[in-house]
């Protein structure tokens, strides 16, 4: 099924396997260690797996990439199936006390729907202003297709009741493996055209978000200080006035923004120009994201909903 919602990307790779494909994205950021977060974070994981199926998750990828060079298969580590062994090797390292970078995957070294990515940095870094906690969950669009909208809100929902945010989000992406040339390619070729639809590098942000936001999205989480920075749930509601925007509080620290039933990409093409979208990054332009050092095309990218 084709969407009206958002378009279809699939590169492949020369040798069959999938490089790119649109899909949707839950980011939570937190500015706090790992050794505040490891409890919350474990109860993540098992809730994104009792709602998608725990064999979808079928790879770990060593990010110390332990294996002697000629069994390493992967390309951002060492990839190992996911059997019982490596499952308490993972939730071992969300017990450790310091840090915890995890990375896994539902296939071996190519994009599909589902992955679970996350950096719980040790709180020596947090002294840095840029440093965040960061995980994410991605969600292929057949999920959408099937479940509907409706589901999906309810599980980021369910997801970000668990994690001490100080923000997050849930969009449409582009979904990738690495940022080679012909992914980077299609990316800058599409991104301008379906504003709706994320570009995302998790390890960058987390090094830099600090306590700015990254922009306006389908599903938007705010917890504090950044709530207060924005007037508070009285101050969303009084900028926020378009009827396809709904606030809804989940605890006093921490307020939903959603814009619309459905996660739109967007047509600059077909002149849909996503109201909603632009209302809210007009809010939010004084705490914007932009990456140090970033070329003008992502610039441009960051502001896309404001220029």
């Amino acid at each position: 099924m084709v969407s009206k919602h958002y378009p279809r990307f699939r590169l492949t790779l020369p040798d069959g396997r999938s490089a790119l494909r649109e899909g949707l994205i839950f980011c939570f950021f937190m500015r706090r260690p790992h050794d505040d977060l490891s409890q919350a974070v474990t109860r993540t994981l098992d809730l994104y797996l009792d709602a998608v199926g725990r064999e979808k998750l079928g790879w770990y990828v060593d990010m110390g990439d332990d294996l002697a060079p000629e069994e390493s298969k992967g390309w951002a580590g060492a990839v190992r199936p996911l059997d019982g062994e490596l499952w308490e090797k993972v939730r071992d390292e969300l017990r450790a006390r310091s840090s915890c970078i995890l990375q896994l995957e539902e296939h071996e070294n190519q994009v599909d729907g589902f992955r679970f990515e996350y950096h719980g940095r040790p709180r020596e870094d947090l002294d840095l202003p840029g440093f965040v906690s960061a995980v994410s969950f991605w969600l292929p669009t057949e999920y959408l297709e099937e479940r509907g909208p409706e589901h999906v809100k309810e599980l980021a929902v369910a997801i970000a009741r668990e994690l001490p945010l100080d923000s997050g989000y849930a969009s449409l992406a582009f979904n990738y493996l690495l940022e080679s040339k012909p992914v980077m390619q299609l990316i800058q070729e599409q991104c301008f055209r379906y504003p709706g639809m994320d570009v995302h590098h998790l390890g960058t942000t987390s090094m830099y978000l600090g306590e700015k936001v990254r922009g306006a999205y389908w599903l938007n989480f705010y917890g504090q200080p950044l709530l207060d920075q924005l007037g508070g749930v009285e101050g969303l509601r009084a900028r926020l006035t378009l009827p396809e925007v709904s606030i809804e509080e989940l605890s006093a620290q921490k307020v939903l923004v959603s814009l619309g039933k459905w996660p739109e990409a967007g047509d600059v093409e077909q002149e849909r120009e996503m109201q909603p979208y632009r209302s809210l990054a007009r809010a939010l332009e004084p705490y914007l994201y932009e990456e140090p050092g970033s070329r003008d095309i992502t610039r441009r990218w960051q502001r896309r909903f404001l220029d």
